[in-house]
């Protein structure tokens, strides 16, 4: 499937033109990894967001006084991760692993800053869909927080 079909089907960047979309790609590359690879680890630093085309890919945490880490997340094809590396400079929250072989498209924050230089109606509408994004993780933390609290 070609990256801009995949690109359209992200949230972060729902009601972009063909064209934005376009541009998103070529600013964007392609990296295949296996089956218990890590994208990235927790800790390491970060400067792309990516976007899986093949395969799947669950979100680890590691946890105090645990041996295992803890699956927070499992993602699939036209799923986003990593976005918080467009938002600030800090290291990576949680780990990355492939569950199987993958495809993935990354975007380096760099590029991507340049690119909404160059077109900041691009750039509003990226940053407003990840800002959604975002808020409605955080929404999700806090039930589950508030769940958690209850059951002790």
């Amino acid at each position: 499937m070609d990256s801009i079909r995949i690109l359209e089907k992200v949230d972060m960047f729902r009601g972009l033109s063909p064209h934005q979309l376009e541009s998103l790609a070529q600013v964007s590359e392609e990296r295949k990894y296996r089956g218990g690879e890590a994208v990235f680890t927790e800790h390491s630093s970060g400067a792309e967001v990516y976007i899986i085309k093949k395969g799947k890919v669950c979100i680890e945490l590691g946890l105090k006084g645990k041996s295992n880490p803890a699956t927070i997340q499992r993602l699939g094809v036209g799923q986003i991760f990593g976005e918080l590396a467009l938002v600030d400079r800090r290291r990576r929250s949680a780990t990355a692993i492939c569950e199987n072989d993958c495809e993935i498209i990354t975007i380096d924050r760099d590029k991507l800053n340049e690119l909404f230089e160059r077109d900041s109606p691009l750039g509003y509408a990226v940053m407003r869909n990840l800002a959604q994004l975002l808020a409605g993780r955080l929404r999700r933390t806090d039930l589950m927080l508030v769940a958690s609290v209850l059951w002790e």
